[in-house]
């Protein structure tokens, strides 16, 4: 994207980038990660937040009738609610447009190497999520990541393990494969890593 790009500019740019991406492309995610996504999120309950659903060309479109999204692309948000799915707009101070503890997971699938600082997009998902909820993120290895510029930040499995002390990790892999490799990584730009996390309940917490 250029440096002079007003705001309005850079999301229909940004939106016609994703409107873009090859019909192979969307086949992979639509019928390979997609479920996976939304079946992990699924073991924490029904109701499913997709955080940056884009087009709606993930766990959005893949299950319009069992997941909701959010955006903060208003040419995005236009565009998925034309093609019928429930997309709502994040305000501009990032909080998101729905009530505490009403949902059971977030999925963010390639959204948080966009973001420098994901304190609040974390505390959002917190805050949304019932008390044993869950949190689903997908983020690109390094040949994928290095395709876009519009990246800003690079994770590792270090990285998703140490992402916030509130949210428990308790699975972790890679796509295509279950196993990880740094090969595949390296060479291919459908390869991520997935972390599955639930809320940490402190000992306090439990007390009656």
């Amino acid at each position: 994207m250029k440096e002079n790009e007003n705001g309005s500019d850079k999301y229909e740019n940004y939106l016609r980038y994703l409107l873009s991406i090859s019909r192979a492309g969307r086949f992979y995610k639509r019928y390979l990660t997609s479920p996976i996504l939304f079946g992990w999120g699924r073991i924490f309950g029904p109701r499913i937040v997709e955080v940056g659903s884009g087009a709606g060309a993930g766990i959005l479109g893949a299950f319009p009738s069992n997941v909701i999204g959010l955006e903060i692309n208003p040419h995005a948000v236009a565009f998925t609610q034309g093609l019928g799915l429930r997309t709502s707009l994040i305000r501009e101070d990032g909080r998101f447009p729905l009530p505490d503890q009403a949902y059971d997971a977030c999925v963010l699938d390639n959204v948080l190497e966009h973001i420098e600082d994901p304190r609040q997009i974390m505390d959002e998902c917190w805050r949304i999520t019932q008390p044993r909820g869950g949190l689903v993120i997908a983020v690109p290895g390094s040949c994928g990541y290095a395709r876009d510029a519009d990246h800003k930040v690079f994770y590792e499995t270090g990285n998703l393990r140490d992402l916030d002390p509130r949210w428990k990790l308790f699975a972790s892999f890679s796509i295509p494969l279950i196993v990880k490799s740094k090969w595949l990584s390296r060479s291919i730009k459908q390869y991520c890593l997935v972390g599955v996390y639930r809320k940490h309940i402190s000992r306090a917490s439990t007390q009656c």
